[in-house]
């Protein structure tokens, strides 16, 4: 897939604010194929009817044609650090089983029990077989049958069809992915660019340092659309325009038609140009590394700026020599992934963050049963010093929909409260889909800013015509 148009205005900066891609050319260590490969493929999709963020069976289509037939992520591996351990994993109403079979083997089963549809994991546990509440009978960790009780009874379950139900699996950088259509293709497929992007950041051998999963009352896709462009930071974040290059935001599709991925690249510590003209680079980088250092290196004393030698290396050498500091190993990470905030969204629900100022995941998920409800899923996940162990992963905590994260998952520094604007606006916009005239039922987007979101509705119309 190769369709690039040459119409459209990519950006809005100026010389001194330029935009991203000019910035990552510039930069002191921009030998990196994030800051070379541009999207392959523009999509034209600008209308979305908004009946599609509620209606219940729109919602049905897409359970059965993209959460049922996609690559999802369902944990990482270090949420089940030992042979035995399992975790279940909900999709909608359906529910697997994730368990780790051996010191590097993981399988999935469907979450219910062979005899009468017992679910045999509701939360993370572990040992050395299944076995369900109800009846007692009981699989190996391998899925395998391995008891029922009065088995003279049950002559036609037998080990050869008795087996839990398996799933396909897939592994990247620490992350589990599952598949429940036996006809997917192979899950590496399904990453396109992201892992050579993400190479040098050593996202598996990370650990997840603190985590929250939000309830949220809107549909799914506008949950995950809400963090798919930089254009609604000048209405929600305008706190961020002086040290956010909102307009300067590159966009970028990477699709071969099995892989969808969107990116969206937003200088940090870069002045917007909705930003006063009185700002300066230097002063809207520092106000930027206030707040990473406060999140990652509240110790440390802020760097000294000469504001008369380009600003980016030298706070991007500030951050890899306290980086090197804290790992006890050299930092050699590019200007761009020290400082900026390049996020890879891979279709259908899962974002990373190639960031070290902001090292986050996110994980997008429908609601059991309400098309208008959904959840968001965040981890932050950093290195750990050389020589010592791998910290155990931050407990996940279940925040409400009414309730604030700054107050339940204060570890994610000023980011709990840019989090908290944006949920702020979600129900508003879920109602407000409900609201709108019957003759003028859509979203009009943008030709730009709004690529990622477009891209996403086209495969999701795709996927469920098939």
């Amino acid at each position: 897939m190769n369709v690039v148009r040459k119409d459209i205005k990519r950006g809005h900066g100026s010389e001194t604010r330029q935009l991203a891609g000019e910035l990552w050319a510039l930069d002191t260590y921009p030998d990196h194929p994030a800051g070379k490969e541009t999207g392959n493929y523009d999509p034209t999709y600008d209308r979305i009817e908004y009946s599609r963020y509620y209606d219940v069976e729109f919602a049905r289509k897409e359970h059965e044609k993209i959460w049922m037939k996609s690559w999802l992520m369902a944990c990482r591996d270090e949420d089940i650090p030992n042979v035995g351990d399992r975790i279940p994993f909900n999709v909608g109403r359906v529910s697997f089983i994730i368990v780790r079979v051996a010191e590097d083997s993981f399988k999935a089963f469907y979450n219910s029990c062979l005899h009468r549809g017992t679910q045999l994991c509701t939360k993370p546990e572990s040992g050395t077989h299944f076995r369900c509440p109800y009846h007692a009978w009981e699989w190996k960790i391998d899925g395998s049958l391995s008891y029922i009780p009065s088995h003279w009874d049950f002559k036609m379950v037998t080990p050869k069809n008795g087996a839990l139900r398996e799933v396909k699996i897939g592994r990247w950088g620490g992350f589990i992915y599952i598949n429940a259509d036996p006809d997917a293709a192979p899950f590496e497929d399904s990453l396109g660019v992201v892992p050579r992007h993400f190479e040098p950041f050593d996202i598996a051998n990370r650990h997840t340092a603190a985590h929250f999963r939000r309830l949220v009352r809107a549909n799914w896709k506008l949950n995950q659309e809400a963090f798919m462009e930089s254009y609604h930071v000048v209405g929600t974040h305008p706190n961020a325009i002086p040290f956010s290059g909102d307009t300067q935001s590159q966009y970028d599709i990477y699709d071969d038609g099995i892989a969808h991925i969107g990116r969206q690249l937003t200088p940090g510590g870069h002045p917007s140009m909705h930003a006063d003209d009185a700002v300066t680079t230097a002063e809207a980088i520092m106000g930027a590394v206030a707040f990473v250092r406060d999140m990652h290196h509240p110790d440390a004393e802020l760097p000294q700026i000469d504001p008369d030698q380009p600003v980016r290396p030298q706070v991007a050498d500030w951050y890899r020599k306290l980086e090197t500091q804290r790992l006890g190993r050299p930092c050699t990470l590019p200007d761009g992934i020290l400082i900026d905030s390049p996020l890879y969204f891979v279709f259908p629900h899962t974002t990373f963050w190639l960031s070290e100022a902001l090292p986050f995941f996110y994980r997008f998920m429908p609601h059991e049963s309400d098309p208008e409800m959904s959840y968001l899923e965040v981890r932050m996940l950093k290195h750990h010093a050389a020589g010592t162990e791998r910290p155990k992963p931050s407990p996940c905590i279940e925040i409400g929909p009414d309730e604030w994260i700054k107050d339940k998952a204060p570890a994610f520094g000023f980011l709990a409260a840019v989090f908290d604007q944006d949920f702020e606006n979600l129900p508003n916009v879920q109602n407000g889909v409900r609201s709108a005239d019957p003759q003028r039922h859509y979203a009009q987007l943008g030709d730009y800013q709004e690529f990622v979101i477009k891209r996403w509705h086209e495969v999701i119309d795709e996927m469920i015509a098939e």
